[in-house]
């Protein structure tokens, strides 16, 4: 009786494969291949999905809690925090003095350093504003503003201006002007 299934069941399918086609039997392997590979896809993200749930389960344990305290996470809260995080205006002087050595640091001393503090009344922060004028090899120029940045983290270059004298020399011109943000002290 099951040689008699299977001659049937052959007898079918060859009817059907030939009421099909051969478009029809391409669309139906085509869409075997997209299952298959749908497949193969969709089982190995499920198993990074349940391992970045465990991680994030890890992490939120890590986390402190605030149990029953009240977090004030208003504007004006992360602007404080911002704030906090500029150093203090009395710190200028020794922060120009980081720049100055960093300089020294890539043999770009320069002749001079101008310097000043701007204040705006309506802002709690002031700018300690610094243009350098000093010569050496655009890489160590280049070098030297990086570090800077690196080094003073509430600093940013405004400008930067190079010029060379002599088209075949490495020696370039530059005048660099930094801005240090600093958080301003009440009195």
């Amino acid at each position: 009786m099951g040689a008699i299934n299977q001659q049937a069941m052959a007898a079918w399918l060859r009817y059907r494969a030939h009421w099909l086609g051969w478009q029809g039997l391409l669309g139906g392997a085509l869409l075997l291949a997209s299952l298959v590979a749908a497949l193969a896809w969709w089982l190995p993200g499920e198993a990074r999905l349940e391992q970045r749930e465990q991680e994030l389960a890890k992490l939120r344990q890590a986390m402190p809690q605030h149990q029953g305290k009240f977090v004030d996470r208003s504007p004006q809260a992360s602007l404080n925090t911002f704030y906090r995080f500029l150093p203090a205006e009395s710190e200028a002087t020794s922060l120009l003095t980081v720049i100055l050595s960093l300089a020294g640091e890539h043999g770009l001393t320069p002749d001079k350093a101008d310097y000043a503090l701007v204040r705006s009344p309506s802002a709690a922060f002031s700018r300690y504003q610094i243009t350098l004028p000093v010569r050496g090899s655009y890489v160590e120029i280049r070098r030297f503003a990086n570090q800077v940045l690196n080094r003073i983290p509430a600093a940013a270059l405004n400008d930067i201006s190079l010029k060379r004298q002599d088209i075949n020399t490495e020696q370039v011109e530059a005048r660099l002007r930094f801005t240090v943000f600093l958080h301003r002290e009440q009195p």
